[in-house]
């Protein structure tokens, strides 16, 4: 519970203090630099958007929301010192964009990311996060459009490293969405490189090397998302986002123990719904029936302890519900007030399980359709959708929907992978019993 009490305490002062067992990072240190400086000058426009740009970074090191509210106070700041139109409030305006990116308020990310854009500045990164919010509103082909403007600018020359950092690490995804993932690996394994030779933050190529372990590990390479992982923590030691990832790779290796204790890690950091259920259903699976009700619990209470959680994580609750079989009538809300502002793949994926589990196979399978529809190959997709098409009735669609997602990952989840083999099992064993009665059995 450190990440919520933390939470709590940082709502109530910008100039809250790490605690003191924690050693100041680097951010930190930008932190309580443009504390000071922002207090000594409080005149000064750029001092507060470099204090709003240190808690947004440190909002990501930490998946901290506290952080992010904090990054919005002295951005909002910032633009309200500048003048309407100057050229200075490109930056800040980049900044609040992308905190409301972290905050899941893609309508607003996009909307002050264009004013940035807008001002014509020459910074090209407001068209990173224009991106972004539409990629994750669901609008893949304008998001693309916005990340092909990181590069098009340059006709005469090759585009910075920043630039191009941007442009692959983000295309990647895009890639990943559309079935391609051999073309995501290479297109983050060049932003890696590009990362690398620019000498970025820590935490920025550890969430990129993050990134290419998710790709090797939804193709099933799981000892290359391992390395991958690895290299995260190696690069940001204790990285909440390396940790999770290696605990995903050590459940798919069945070994429940290690995993235990990376999801406790992981939790220790930062206390998400996500890896908190994680740990809940390793505790199920290995017999811990108290210990897992207690990391169900603590499932919802961190989902609904701010109005901020409440909101950002919808879709986690929803498919939370949804997969044990609790609140199905609040997993459909959930899923469905998810759906109003955030419409890509995931969010379609979740809206039909949470109609799949309450009984509405019909329009699971409208919805499962739409979550298919871009070829995105996440085993968890094909396992939803092999369930619908057999409570449809449309055997070989189930058989074919199992089979590929237990092809791509033979355990590509702590109960699911062994409940498709169990299907399939019973498809098989129905036709042959079929089959004999054919034959005059």
């Amino acid at each position: 519970m450190h990440g919520v009490l933390k939470s709590a305490i940082l709502i109530l002062t910008a100039s809250a203090a790490l605690p003191v067992s924690s050693q100041p990072t680097a951010t930190d240190r930008s932190i309580a630099l443009y504390q000071k400086k922002a207090s000594a000058s409080a005149s000064d426009p750029l001092n507060y958007d470099r204090l709003g740009a240190a808690y947004l970074q440190k909002g990501r090191e930490t998946s901290d929301f506290a952080y992010y509210e904090l990054a919005e106070k002295a951005l909002t700041k910032s633009i309200e010192i500048a003048s309407p139109l100057d050229l200075s409030t490109v930056a800040p305006l980049t900044h609040l964009a992308a905190v409301y990116m972290g905050e899941h308020r893609f309508t607003d990310a996009a909307q002050f990311a264009n004013q940035a854009a807008a001002l014509g500045s020459g910074d090209l990164s407001p068209f990173a996060i224009l991106g972004d919010a539409h990629a994750d509103m669901g609008d893949y082909e304008e998001a693309y459009a916005f990340y092909e403007k990181l590069l098009i600018h340059y006709p005469s020359q090759q585009p910075s490293r920043t630039y191009s950092y941007m442009h692959d690490s983000r295309v990647s995804y895009l890639r990943f969405v559309r079935g391609d993932t051999p073309g995501a690996i290479d297109l983050v394994q060049r932003a890696l490189s590009t990362a690398t030779q620019a000498n970025m933050p820590a935490e920025n190529v550890a969430w990129t090397y993050f990134q290419l372990g998710e790709y090797l590990y939804q193709s099933g390479d799981l000892s290359g998302a391992e390395a991958a992982y690895q290299q995260a923590l190696n690069r940001y030691p204790g990285y909440y986002r390396g940790l999770s990832g290696m605990a995903k790779v050590r459940v798919a290796q069945q070994r429940y123990q290690d995993a235990i204790e990376l999801y406790r890690k992981t939790i220790d950091t930062i206390p998400v719904p996500e890896y908190v259920a994680a740990l809940g259903d390793l505790y199920w699976k290995t017999g811990q029936r108290q210990e897992a009700k207690k990391q169900y619990d603590l499932v919802e209470y961190i989902g609904y302890l701010n109005g901020l959680n409440a909101h950002t994580y919808n879709r986690e609750l929803a498919v939370f519900y949804a997969d044990h079989d609790m609140k199905l009538k609040e997993s459909l809300d959930l899923a469905q007030k998810e759906l109003e502002v955030r419409r890509d793949v995931y969010t379609q994926d979740v809206l039909a399980w949470s109609l799949y589990k309450g009984g509405k196979t019909k329009d699971a399978s409208i919805a499962m359709g739409k979550a298919l529809a871009r070829g995105t190959k996440d085993p968890l997709f094909f396992f939803h959708a092999g369930l619908i098409q057999r409570d449809l009735g449309n055997v070989e669609g189930a058989q074919e929907y199992l089979s590929h997602a237990l092809a791509i990952n033979p355990q590509f989840h702590v109960f699911y992978a062994d409940q498709a083999r169990q299907v399939l099992e019973q498809i098989s064993a129905h036709r042959t019993a079929r089959k004999l009665d054919g034959n005059g059995r």
